[in-house]
């Protein structure tokens, strides 16, 4: 029963972890198979390693193995072969290369064919050459997107819990009108400080003081959280546009922990400078949140839902809060 369920599980793993670079490389070997037993008249020590690649990529195909194979077979092909091969490597390239790189290779295979004295050494190395640069682009391909996915996992579950922890706070919000203070009062009150007892009346008044306060707090932690989630949309949607203009070195620091913990970090950061620019009134008008009116110093008020909306541009946008800080500076500098 055992071996059963093991069997099972093995069939299970390689479906999981089988890619379409196996398919691809599997119908690689055939056709690097085909080419293989077109020359296996030769019989040298260089010829009988190809072999034993070929062995190692049926039992086990690997994009490394076949662009090695590929490459061995270049010096056993026929004229014929040969040509045909470079014909069909350059229509790839006209795809895959950039014009400048791919005019290089175009100007090498027609001095080549204007040539009638050029040897067939000129054309093995045009085509190792050429293959060598495709297999290198598709590796470069690869790699981008091993990293973007990687990327991409790693801020998606920052963004998703963010996401809980928003719709958390608007649920607190929602159920309790001093936010997360009351909540946590209500639930952990075994680990707040006794109270010493004050009188009804004077306890009832002392509230009422402190209520603004704890809604503020309350602002204070979405806010910060409003801004983590910014931070994580604008790593996410600007990922696909980095994944083409950056160099491998850059893209494998984007995809690291460290930078994306950074980058979440900075977008708090910014909505909370925002949240203070907010309190001290600095930044007023119809679209800001308004604290100087107690109507809507509450947890369903426009105000507080337009902080929302302002500390996760801050944490979205990595200019607002520096632009906020540089004409604040200016009007500084001008008194």
């Amino acid at each position: 029963m055992k071996s059963i369920q093991f069997s099972w599980f093995n069939k299970f793993s390689k479906w999981l972890t089988t890619s379409n670079f196996d398919q691809i490389n599997e119908q690689s070997y055939i056709r690097l198979a085909s080419s293989f037993h077109k020359a296996e008249q030769i019989n040298d020590d260089k010829f009988r390693h190809i072999e034993q690649q070929l062995k190692k990529l049926q039992d086990n195909p690997d994009w490394s193995t076949v662009k090695l194979v590929e490459l061995l077979l270049i010096p056993y092909l026929d004229e014929y072969d040969l040509d045909m091969d470079l014909h069909i490597q350059l229509h790839k390239a006209q795809e895959l290369f950039s014009k400048k790189e791919f005019e290089f290779f175009m100007q090498e295979f027609d001095v080549i064919s204007s040539d009638p004295k050029s040897s067939i050494v000129r054309k093995q190395a045009l085509l190792g050459q050429l293959t060598e640069s495709i297999h290198m682009y598709y590796e470069d391909r690869h790699l981008r997107s091993v990293f973007a996915n990687s990327a991409r996992f790693k801020i998606g579950f920052f963004f998703s819990v963010a996401i809980l922890m928003s719709v958390f706070l608007l649920s607190i919000g929602i159920l309790h009108p001093d936010g997360v203070y009351q909540y946590f009062s209500l639930q952990y009150a075994d680990l707040f400080w006794f109270e010493p007892p004050v009188a009804t009346e004077s306890r009832q008044l002392l509230q009422e003081a402190q209520s603004t306060d704890k809604i503020h707090l309350h602002y204070a932690v979405t806010a910060l959280m409003a801004g983590g989630m910014g931070a994580c949309f604008s790593m996410l949607i600007s990922l696909k546009e980095r994944i083409e203009m950056v160099t491998l070195q850059e893209l494998d620091n984007i995809h690291s922990l460290h930078f994306i913990v950074t980058r979440i970090i900075t977008g708090v950061g910014a909505a909370l400078i925002c949240y203070y620019f907010f309190r001290a009134d600095l930044l007023s008008g119809s679209l800001f949140p308004d604290f100087r009116d107690k109507d809507e110093i509450s947890l369903t008020s426009k105000s507080f839902f337009t902080l929302i909306i302002w500390c996760f541009i801050a944490g979205f946008s990595e200019k607002l809060v520096p632009s906020i800080l540089i004409k604040t500076e200016a009007q500084v500098d001008k008194k």
